[in-house]
């Protein structure tokens, strides 16, 4: 009877202990919150971050915590902050939570202070909301909570704010795995990117990790023309000529491309579909050339589909003269190129110049070029990925959770070329209305849309880092079903 009984007896009195272990969503989101705010409230513009502002914030909360910190700096005004709780296991590889301070500048157009958090109808506005400011406050705030709870980590959890991440990471990441990278020595990283996918507003149905990016690349077309006092109008004139290239660039239009990532993305997400997008969708992955090129054209009028399957093209700045009382010999533009993986950069440029032929007075130059050989994206079969995976479910029983690539390029590019497990997990995707997205005016993120980003990373990092099973005390997405 006394042994029968004895495990019993052991195990309720375990209970509290366990019960008192689980993460405090209420308080985990509440001091996400507050860094948010406050890190909005530096300035951290480029092109001169004050990044040591937005550090000096992060390393006086990490001492209220006991958790030890490094300041990397490679030059006056860059600042990168690397803080680390051990973990139990000096085998098992680290996780590294990385986000970077700084922003874009702030453009036109903002009718809240871009520098000053504002709260106001239940989102938080202010540049670096979604990008990434959200993200160093989740971590800070998730890090601080796991060392006050006392429990250790089967993995070492290494929290990286990084420098210039918006103007290429020569003082942040590329600067750090260059000198620093002893340091950190990560296994495996969360970063941003991604995010959740609602069907309708009753639920969640895909759940996009960031598992790869495409190839940035920067091209210059100028046109040369006749340089003329303004009084005396010339048909030569340069920005005409520009212009008239600029016009032609819609009907630039390269090949679909299904590459093996992305085809395993549209595979994973196809059941997901309706009946028409279903048939669309198996065109492209099982038919004859002819209707993949006719699935994909389809699928290209969806503006992400379309980063999917083709290189793109878009003109981002004009220059010409300064002088308003003369027409310039000279005028360009700077055309971003965001190329899929496998894509030859110098073909592309050729393939650019021979579409402008025609134009004889026109110079196609390359300024920026992508690192070759780009890394390979992941492939969702780590256990990382597993781990999210697992997580979603928790949350969201029928949801998917599938391995992506972003249209946009970051720091996870570096990770992944240090042979870094990396994946981008971000908030919910346009779920609250017309969207104010990084880089524009009036940028923010909704109080529900931060709360669930902050919890599903916090079961994600307590499954894969701690090896608990954690589900939201109140999962945001049954309140909203209940408020409708």
């Amino acid at each position: 009877m006394t042994k029968k009984f004895f495990p019993f007896v052991f195990l309720l009195s375990l209970a509290p202990w366990l019960a008192a272990q689980s993460p405090d969503m209420d308080l985990l989101y509440a001091d996400a919150k507050k860094h948010l705010l406050h890190l909005i409230n530096i300035d951290t513009s480029q092109p001169e971050p004050n990044e040591t502002a937005a550090v000096r914030y992060l390393y006086k909360e990490l001492n209220k915590h006991q958790i030890d910190w490094d300041f990397l700096s490679p030059s006056k005004g860059s600042a990168n902050l690397l803080a680390r709780i051990k973990g139990s296991d000096p085998q098992a590889k680290p996780l590294l939570l990385i986000s970077h301070l700084d922003t874009q500048a702030a453009g036109e157009g903002w009718t809240f202070p871009p520098f000053k958090a504002t709260e106001q109808d239940g989102r938080i506005y202010g540049l670096g909301a979604t990008d990434a400011k959200n993200y160093t406050a989740m971590h800070l705030a998730l890090l601080t909570q796991i060392k006050d709870s006392g429990l250790t980590p089967k993995r070492d959890i290494i929290f990286l704010a990084t420098s210039a991440e918006e103007a290429g990471s020569g003082t942040g990441l590329k600067w750090l795995a260059d000198t620093q990278w002893n340091k950190i020595n990560a296994g495996y990283a969360l970063n941003e990117g991604g995010g959740l996918i609602k069907q309708d507003p009753h639920g969640h149905t895909l759940l996009f990790a960031e598992a790869g990016t495409k190839m940035y690349m920067d091209v210059k077309i100028t046109a040369a023309g006749e340089a003329s006092h303004s009084s005396v109008p010339v048909a030569d004139n340069a920005v005409y000529r520009l212009s008239q290239a600029l016009a032609k660039l819609p009907q630039f239009n390269p090949p679909f491309r299904l590459t093996a990532a992305v085809k395993e993305f549209f595979t994973r997400i196809l059941p997901l579909q309706d009946e028409d997008g279903q048939t669309t969708m198996r065109m492209l992955l099982e038919g004859k050339p002819s209707q993949q090129q006719m699935a994909a054209d389809i699928m290209a009028k969806d503006s992400f589909f379309q980063t999917q399957l083709k290189d793109t093209i878009t003109p981002v700045t004009i220059s010409s003269g300064t002088d308003t009382g003369a027409s310039a010999a000279e005028a360009s533009a700077v055309i971003n190129v965001r190329l899929l993986p496998d894509t030859d950069p110098e073909a592309f440029v050729e393939e650019l110049r021979d579409f402008l032929a025609n134009e004889e007075f026109l110079t196609v130059s390359v300024i920026e070029r992508p690192q070759l050989p780009f890394p390979k994206p992941m492939d969702g079969t780590d256990e990382l990925f597993a781990s999210i995976n697992r997580t979603t479910k928790r949350f969201w029983p029928q949801a998917a959770a599938v391995p992506g690539m972003s249209p946009a390029s970051g720091d996870g590019e570096f990770l992944r070329r240090l042979g870094v497990i990396t994946y981008g997990l971000g908030p919910a995707m346009d779920s609250d209305g017309p969207a104010a997205s990084p880089h524009a005016p009036d940028e923010y993120i909704s109080e529900a849309d931060f709360r669930e980003q902050v919890e599903f990373f916090a079961a994600v990092v307590y499954d894969f880092a701690l090896g608990q099973n954690i589900v939201p005390q109140t999962k945001v997405s049954d309140s909203k079903e209940e408020k409708q």
